[in-house]
C-alpha cells in the first residue's frame, strides 16, 4: 500500500512539474542569410540572431525552438500564431507595423547597391536616370524603396540572395538594392564581375517582432525583449558578436566612416512609404463584372464536371434524393470550412485592403498565366508529336535520341529545368525574354510525359487493328489517321487533360526566374502588403478558375469519344 501510495504522490508531482513548465519560445528566422542567421558546417542553427535568441531565451527562463521560415512568410507565421517572435534581420517599417509589432531597434544598417562591375552607376541618383532594371528580394525593404523612389526603373523581384547577385554578375540588370552586408558579402562572392556601392541610399533599423495583442489584452512579452535587449547592449554583448561573426565587415565600414550596425547613435532611418495605386470607380465596376463572370462560369462547369452523367435525368422521388445529397454534402463542407477560419480569427488579423488595392496587378498576372500556358501547351503537343514520330523512326540514332530526351527531362525535377535553361543555357545564346524562355522550358518538361503519354496510348492499340486497316487498303497515314489514333486518343484523354492542368500550375514555378506570372503577381502584392491567407485564398480561386473548366472540356471530350472499341 505505501508503494502505491508512493507511485501517486510522484506522479502527482511529475504533473505539477510538467504544468508548471513555460512553453517554448518560438522564434521564426529564415536561415539563410549569414552571418545573421544561418545552417554552419556542423548542421546546427548559428549566426548574431541565433545567439541573440538562446540569449533571450535564457533571460525569459524558457526553452528555445528556432523554426527556419521564408523571409516574405514570417509575418504571416507570426499572425497565425505559429511562432512568438521573429529575430531574423527585419527593418522595422510602418508598412509592417500595420500586421505587427516591433521592439526598440538594435541593428541600424542602410540600403545599399550592388552593379556590374563596369557599369557607371555610382549613387543614388543614376538610378533616376533612364530606364533602369533593378533586381530586388521579394519581401524586402530594397523592394519597398525601389518601388516607391525609382518609378521609371523596371524592378526584378527574386526569392533568393544568389540569384540576385547572379543577375547583376551576368549584366542581366543594372543593380541590386540590399542592406550593406549582403551587398559586401556577395561582392566578395563576385569580385570580377561586380561592385558594391556601400554608402547608404536610406538607413533602416531592425527589430524583434511581435504578433499584436487583441484588443484589451497586454503584451506581456514586448516589455520583457526590450528589457532584454537593453540590458545585451550595455552588458556589451552585440560588441563581443560582432567581434565572432562581423569583424571583416566592422573594420571595412569603420575605414570608409560609415558607423558600424550596432551603433545606436546612428540617424533613425527614413519612414518606409510604399506607394499605392489608385483606380476609378469605373474600373472597379468592370472588375466586379469581369470576376463575377468568371466565378460563375467556373462554378458552372464545377456543377457539370462533378455529378454524374444521370444524376438528374432520373425522375421523382429518386432526383430529390440526389438534390438532397448534394445540399446535405455542401452545408456539410462549408461547416467545416467556416469551423476552420473562425478558430483562425482567435489569432489572424485579417488585412484584405491591400490585396484588394492591388487586384488589377493580380489580375493582369492570371491573365499572363493563361496566355503562358496556351502558348506552353501548343508547343508541348508538337514536341510530344515530334517524339511520338521519333519512337517509330526506322533510324535508330532517331529513336535514340527521343528516349534519351524522354529519359533525362523525366528524370529531372522543373525546378533545376528553369534555372539551368534560364541562367545557362538561354544566357549563352542571349535570350533575355524570361516569360518566353519560361514557356519553353515548360513546354520542353511536359512534351516528354505527353510524348510518352501517346507512344503509350498508340502502343496500347492491338496488333489486330493493323492488320484490319491494311487489309482494307488503307495506308500507313489512313492506318493511323482513322484506327488508330482515334482509339488511343480515347484511352489517354484522362492522363492528357491531367498533364494539362498539371502544366497550369507548374507555370507558377517561373517565379524563381523572374517571370511576374499569376503567382509571381500574387507573391509581389503579398510581400508588399504583409499579409498571407489573404493573397493565398484568391490565388487558389484564380487558378481553380483555369483547372475547373479545362477539366470539363476534357470531360466533354471523353463523352465525344466514347465508343466500344
Amino acid at each position: 500500500m505505501k508503494f502505491v501510495n508512493t507511485l501517486i504522490c510522484l506522479f502527482i508531482i511529475i504533473t505539477q512539474v510538467v504544468l508548471s513548465e513555460e512553453k517554448p519560445l518560438v522564434v521564426g528566422m529564415e536561415l539563410e542569410y549569414p552571418p545573421f542567421e544561418f545552417v554552419n558546417e556542423q548542421g546546427f542553427n548559428d549566426g548574431v540572431s541565433v545567439q541573440m535568441a538562446k540569449a533571450l531565451s535564457s533571460y525569459l527562463g524558457r526553452s528555445l525552438e528556432i523554426k527556419n521560415i521564408k523571409f516574405d512568410a514570417l509575418i504571416t507565421a507570426l499572425k497565425t500564431g505559429s511562432i512568438d517572435l521573429i529575430i531574423s534581420s527585419m527593418t522595422a517599417t510602418d508598412e509592417r507595423r500595420k500586421s505587427i509589432l516591433f521592439s526598440d531597434p538594435y541593428v541600424t544598417t542602410g540600403l545599399a547597391m550592388l552593379v556590374p562591375v563596369d557599369s557607371d552607376i555610382s549613387n543614388a541618383d543614376d538610378l533616376m536616370s533612364g530606364n533602369k532594371k533593378i533586381v530586388v528580394k521579394l519581401g524586402t525593404t530594397g523592394e519597398a524603396y525601389a518601388r516607391s523612389v525609382l518609378k521609371n526603373a523596371e524592378i526584378l523581384t527574386m526569392q533568393h540572395d544568389p540569384a540576385c547577385a547572379l543577375e547583376v554578375s551576368q549584366g542581366k540588370v543594372d543593380a541590386w538594392i540590399y542592406d550593406q552586408l549582403s551587398i559586401f558579402k556577395h561582392h566578395k562572392n563576385h569580385i570580377q564581375t561586380t561592385r558594391a556601392l556601400l554608402t547608404p541610399l536610406r538607413k533602416e533599423q531592425w527589430a524583434i517582432g511581435l504578433r499584436k495583442p487583441k484588443s484589451g489584452e497586454i503584451n506581456q512579452l514586448e516589455a520583457e525583449v526590450n528589457s532584454f535587449l537593453k540590458e545585451f547592449r550595455e552588458s556589451g554583448s552585440f560588441d563581443e558578436l560582432a567581434e565572432i561573426y562581423l569583424k571583416e565587415e566592422k573594420a571595412l565600414v569603420n575605414k570608409m566612416g560609415i558607423p558600424f550596425i550596432f551603433d545606436m547613435d546612428a540617424t533613425p532611418s527614413d519612414k518606409m512609404k510604399v506607394v499605392q495605386s489608385e483606380y476609378e470607380f469605373q474600373k472597379d465596376t468592370l472588375f466586379f463584372i469581369i470576376l463575377a463572370g468568371l466565378v460563375l462560369c467556373c462554378l458552372i462547369s464545377f456543377f457539370f464536371l462533378v455529378r454524374e452523367d444521370h444524376a438528374l435525368s432520373i425522375k421523382g422521388q429518386a432526383n430529390l434524393h440526389n438534390i438532397g445529397g448534394f445540399t446535405i454534402l455542401w452545408l456539410v463542407l462549408i461547416g467545416v470550412t467556416y469551423f476552420i477560419f473562425s478558430s483562425l480569427n482567435q489569432t489572424y488579423t485579417w488585412n484584405w485592403e491591400g490585396i484588394w488595392q492591388r487586384r488589377w496587378q493580380i489580375f493582369g498576372g492570371w491573365l499572363r498565366t493563361i496566355w503562358v500556358s496556351f502558348l506552353a501547351l501548343l508547343l508541348c503537343v508538337f514536341i510530344a508529336v515530334g517524339l511520338v514520330i521519333g519512337f517509330k523512326s526506322p533510324f535508330k540514332a532517331v529513336r535514340f535520341f527521343c528516349r534519351s530526351y524522354t529519359e533525362i527531362v523525366r528524370g529531372s525535377p522543373l525546378l533545376v529545368i528553369l534555372i539551368v535553361g534560364y541562367y545557362v543555357i538561354a544566357e549563352a545564346i542571349s535570350a533575355g525574354d524570361r516569360l518566353l524562355v519560361g514557356v519553353v522550358l515548360l513546354a520542353v518538361f511536359s512534351g516528354a510525359y505527353l510524348g510518352e503519354i501517346l507512344r503509350g496510348g498508340i502502343d496500347s492499340v492491338g496488333k489486330t487493328q493493323f492488320e484490319a486497316a491494311r487489309a482494307v487498303g488503307f495506308s500507313t497515314y489512313q492506318t493511323y489517321r482513322y484506327v488508330i489514333i482515334p482509339q488511343a486518343v480515347r484511352r489517354v484523354l484522362p492522363a492528357v487533360a491531367g498533364l494539362f492542368i498539371m502544366l497550369v500550375k507548374d507555370s507558377s514555378l517561373l517565379s524563381v526566374i523572374g517571370a511576374e506570372e499569376f503567382t509571381k503577381r500574387t507573391e509581389i502584392a503579398r510581400a508588399a502588403t504583409f499579409t498571407g491567407l489573404e493573397a493565398f485564398i484568391p490565388l487558389a480561386i484564380g487558378y481553380l478558375l483555369i483547372t475547373i473548366p479545362l477539366a470539363l472540356l476534357a470531360k466533354g471530350l471523353e463523352r465525344r469519344l466514347d465508343y466500344e472499341t
